[in-house]
């Protein structure tokens, strides 16, 4: 676990981001600023929560100069598919302060949350992404597209939904139980069973 105190400079560090200070979240908050500014409340952004408690996410991030400049983090969930349970996780929030991008930060943070994955006890890995990163993606942490799958919010009608948004689902399985299922899981339109509005 570490924390602003504790951080060396361009490596990549990872610590629960429930467990991280309010100093380290508002870093978090801070370059999701740089990356995506709103205007005028920036500083007000700055103090909301990246991640909602439920998703129970770990943070991945490289300081440099005494600021948080790259990040990722994996949010979980548990999904009901086909009669079964999946405790499921996906890469949320990747971003590079603007200043430092094309130096290879976010390939560093996105593989180091990839091997995380590797070794949970997680049954898959999925999330969405713009087509243009898929490249990206692939060569971060060999995630490949899932051309099959669907995600979705919910059943809600006001449900978020991969196609819709015309993301591209990206899916690795990890367990023996999700491999298993390979055939049904990777055709699929999968329900996260998400509140209206929140999605991987």
């Amino acid at each position: 676990m570490t924390d602003l105190a504790l951080s060396e400079t361009g490596i990549v560090e990872a610590i629960g981001y429930s467990w991280a200070s309010a100093a380290l979240r508002h870093e978090f908050a801070s370059l999701q600023c740089r990356v995506y500014p709103l205007g005028g409340g920036d500083e007000d952004a700055a103090t909301v929560p990246l991640h909602d408690p439920a998703f129970d996410a770990f943070s991945f991030y490289i300081r440099e100069d005494s600021q948080v400049v790259s990040y990722a983090a994996i949010a979980k969930k548990t999904i009901e598919y086909a009669g079964d349970t999946f405790n499921i996780a996906g890469l949320s929030c990747v971003m590079t302060d603007p200043g430092r991008q094309r130096q290879g930060l976010g390939l560093r943070v996105v593989s180091a949350a990839t091997r995380c994955l590797e070794r949970s006890s997680l049954d898959i890995g999925v999330f969405t992404c713009d087509p243009p990163l898929v490249r990206f993606y692939a060569q971060a942490g060999c995630w490949p597209i899932a051309p099959n799958v669907v995600l979705i919010g919910s059943r809600h009608p006001g449900a978020l939904r991969s196609d819709a948004l015309g993301k591209v689902v990206l899916m690795r399985l990890f367990s023996l139980k999700a491999l298993a299922a390979a055939s049904t899981l990777t055709n699929a339109t999968i329900d996260l069973n998400l509140p209206v509005g929140q999605f991987l």
